[in-house]
């Protein structure tokens, strides 16, 4: 089954719950907050699992110090800046606190090629609910949404399935996949995008999915990846502008169907097999479009009918043509493949990073699509299970990119359950293979002397408990600190140059969105229908990790205490303590699951549950 769609639990299902642990008698759940003190020397026998946890103390988030850390027993790189390099990657990394930064549009997933979910917007106002307070305009989308809104030039676009019936020739009860354009102002609908489901079936086009590609929009044009595995150009004005540009051999021409430009069919054209669904959202750099083209395994998850086919492209953006295409998973995906790339300049060089279905990260050069380096996200011993048994993972975030470094964990379908997971921050100034071990893939690895790893965050603690687990999120890096989800229903923050823990939160429900960073804040919406809006300061990390000490100290005791009152005393001032650092939280009506990710442009935020996409007015005037 596929990972960014499933409605049911069990079997059929992609939806997880955030687990609460229970202390003592107590039958009320509490949050996780485990808090692994700073490592202790690697350990050759644990190297497949034991990872960095630990929090940085206050002198090493100012100084940057990397005392403690552990890298799976690797030695971390220093960044290289040398060259011309030093004074790019300085601006790249000032461009995200920069106030400006995505601020009147948000015209693609992450907001800009990096992917990093940060947005410029100030002087925002938490004075607002998914009700009636501050809400601009609300518009029904069909009964289930993975799409993430996108805003440019005034208007909104959502990728959606059929149920909310917009077009009278497709009733509700036609499955199909649906791009939904809306005018900013009021909500009006304008267009839509109707793509059938392919005949092959979920195999292919996993049933009542829709469209789930963000589209990129780039002045009056817009490219997405459709349910049906096309890679498609529109026009943002559709049929309103009183032409019909590119193809005219549409079959749907009215004035509220989308005007389609032109189409390559990946599978009828290219040989891709896209499993249970093609959901890229692709990114561009100068005329070329670049997207994972969601190649993967056969219905019954044993072979690859197309290894030869490309699971990386890229397109000129002007007419569809195939300008590079890559097959490098090849035999080696897993499952399928949902990622979607990112671009970065490392010393003048621009650089498209894609993760592929294989659990590895590669990087090409754009100017001729040579491989520059590799990284293999997962360590060598770990093995992949069908059914989420295994460890090995593939990927389905987004890698970003930040200050000649990229950010990636890995992940599984969500129907997979809970696992092992693995957030690593790559030198992207190394070439060749840069993982951090060597060796064949189920054995015991060699340290990499060409090692790319800056630090890893994840593996399992001291009590063989996860420290990070498998995600299907993107992370937001501001201010010093990353966020970072993990589909179990935690939030993390982390320390941007050692890659240690400040704190970390159990929302107790899953995370299928990302963390996005507005205004000293980051929001994120559950599976249960909450956006949790937490503080993204130093100042509150620093006073979170305190307490989350502290909290430690008390459960320590009440492990070892055999008082019963003493044990209800520490439980209820754990539980006081967490309360002054808990979220503030707001609810979608009728609790509807938030599976996507907000975006903010033009003073509002645009974010969507599973069939309603809200409009609410979150700056002050």
């Amino acid at each position: 089954m596929m990972v960014v769609g499933s409605s049911k639990l069990g079997a059929g299902c992609c939806l997880l719950l955030g687990i609460a642990i229970v202390l003592g008698c107590s039958s009320e759940p509490e949050p996780k907050f485990t808090l692994p003190e700073n490592p202790a020397p690697w350990q050759p026998d644990l190297a497949p699992q034991v990872a960095g946890g630990g929090a940085p103390s206050a002198e090493a988030a100012k100084s940057g110090s990397s005392r403690g850390r552990r890298d799976m027993g690797m030695v971390s790189v220093a960044l290289d800046r040398s060259g011309g390099g030093e004074e790019l990657a300085g601006s790249l990394e000032a461009a995200a606190d920069l106030p400006d930064r995505q601020t009147v549009e948000w015209a693609m997933w992450g907001g800009a090629p990096d992917r990093n979910m940060v947005n410029g917007t100030r002087g925002i106002t938490l004075d607002f609910d998914l009700e009636e307070n501050r809400v601009l305009w609300t518009a029904q989308l069909g009964s289930q949404t993975y799409g993430n809104p996108i805003y440019a030039g005034g208007k909104v676009l959502v990728g959606t399935n059929n149920g909310a019936a917009y077009r009278p020739k497709y009733p509700a009860a036609k499955d199909m996949g649906i791009l939904l354009c809306f005018d900013a102002k009021d909500g009006k609908f304008l267009w839509q995008l109707s793509r059938e489901k392919m005949p092959s079936g979920r195999v292919n086009d996993w049933p009542l999915q829709g469209i789930c590609s963000a589209p990129i929009v780039e002045g009056d044009r817009l490219w997405l990846v459709t349910n049906r595995c096309e890679v498609m150009c529109l026009d943002l004005d559709g049929f309103h502008d009183g032409t019909n540009d590119g193809e005219t051999d549409e079959v749907d021409t009215e004035i509220n169907d989308a005007d389609i430009l032109w189409t390559v069919d990946m599978y009828d054209e290219l040989g891709v097999f896209p499993h249970n669904l093609a959901v890229s959202s692709p990114v561009t750099h100068g005329d070329t479009l670049y997207l994972n083209t969601g190649n993967g395994v056969d219905e019954g998850h044993l072979e690859i009918p197309a290894p030869r086919a490309p699971s990386f492209l890229g397109l000129n953006k002007n007419t569809g043509e195939v300008v590079f295409e890559d097959n490098s998973p090849a035999s080696g995906i897993l499952h399928g493949q949902w990622s979607s790339p990112c671009i970065g300049v490392v010393d003048g060089k621009t650089q498209v990073i894609f993760a592929g279905g294989d659990g590895w990260m590669y990087s090409f050069d754009t100017a001729n699509h040579e491989l520059l380096w590799k990284f293999d996200l997962n360590p060598k011993e770990n093995l992949y299970e069908l059914g989420g048994a295994g460890t090995r993972c593939y990927i389905i975030g987004t890698p970003v990119f930040y200050d000649n470094s990229v950010f990636l964990a890995v992940g599984q379908d969500p129907e997979h359950g809970e696992g092992v997971g693995h957030l690593w921050r790559v030198d992207a100034t190394k070439s060749g293979d840069i993982s951090p071990e060597l060796g064949e893939i189920g054995t015991p690895g060699e340290p990499n002397p060409n090692s790319g790893v800056i630090w890893h965050y994840g593996g399992v603690d001291e009590e063989r408990e996860p420290i990070y687990r498998r995600t299907m999120a993107t992370v937001a890096i501001h201010g010093g600190l990353v966020f970072a989800a993990d589909l179990s229903g935690f939030v993390h923050c982390l320390d941007v140059k050692t890659g240690q823990r400040y704190w970390q939160h159990d929302l107790m429900a899953a995370l299928w969105g990302s963390p996005l960073y507005v205004d000293g804040h980051v929001f994120i919406g559950d599976e249960d229908g909450r956006l949790s809006i937490f503080d993204a300061s130093m100042e509150f990390a620093l006073k979170r990790q305190a307490l989350e000490k502290q909290v430690a100290e008390k459960r320590k005791a009440m492990k070892e205490s055999e008082d019963d009152d003493e044990v209800r005393r520490l439980r209820a001032e754990i539980k006081a303590m967490l309360a002054t650092v808990a979220p503030e939280v707001r609810e979608s009506p009728n609790s509807s699951s938030i599976y996507t990710t907000p975006t903010v442009a033009s003073g509002v935020m645009y974010i969507s549950d599973r069939s309603k996409l809200y409009a609410i007015q979150i700056t002050k005037q």
